[in-house]
């Protein structure tokens, strides 16, 4: 009886601690790599957003240019 009580307190305690709520490296790494395509996704916007206002300073510059072509051709 007392080695039963020993095994059944054993297996409690390793059923406890197998089932401990620190997440693994697994689940680090899961959090981290969503954390990166976040952060991935947000530098993705500003991009493409910095690119369009790159692409309309272009044009202005263009048309400005152009503009004074045709001012000193006058």
């Amino acid at each position: 009886m007392k080695t039963l009580n020993i095994i059944l307190i054993s297996t409690i305690i390793a059923l406890l601690t197998g089932c401990s709520s620190a997440p693994t490296l697994g689940d680090q790494m899961v959090t981290r790599g969503k954390d990166l395509v976040k952060e991935g996704t947000t530098e993705l916007e500003q991009g493409a957003i910095m690119v369009e206002q790159g692409k309309a300073k272009v044009e202005r510059g263009n048309r400005m240019i152009e503009d004074g072509k045709q001012v000193d051709a006058k």
